[in-house]
């Protein structure tokens, strides 16, 4: 995606968020998505200053593109993503046998959901991903 597109894209989300704190301000809306688009707002309008930025600082632009398209980065975010992910479903399956005997049976088995929902998005992207590779 150009440079020029994500302007664009940054540009609605401001005007999108805006317009729906508006929305929360008269009343038309609830206070909470308000605040949701108070948070969109916030982040378009810090994406377009950085796109200022990245437009005429060169020495920016050249980082950014360095960071976008540094091999060793994308491996280590590969990397950390995974073992987070591997974390996270330890750490769930072992509430759900705690929290079980504790008398949280539901707990536990919401707990259980969100694990082999966790696993089974993780085989769907691996199937996929192993098409591309």
């Amino acid at each position: 995606m150009s440079q020029s597109t994500k302007v664009i894209i940054y540009a609605i989300y401001l005007v999108a968020g805006i317009a729906v704190v508006l929305l929360g301000c008269f009343e038309i809306i609830d206070g909470y998505f308000a605040g949701i688009g108070g948070a969109l707002a916030g982040v378009g309008g810090v994406r377009l200053i950085q796109s200022a930025r990245y437009f005429k600082d060169p020495n920016y632009a050249r980082k950014v593109n360095t960071i976008n398209t540094d091999e060793r980065l994308a491996y280590i975010s590969n990397s950390s993503g995974s073992l987070a992910m591997r974390i996270s479903v330890i750490v769930i399956a072992l509430l759900s046998i705690i929290l079980r005997p504790m008398g949280y049976t539901e707990a536990s088995r919401i707990l259980l959901l969100v694990m082999g929902g966790e696993i089974a998005i993780y085989l769907a992207t691996y199937y996929i991903v192993s098409r591309k590779y």
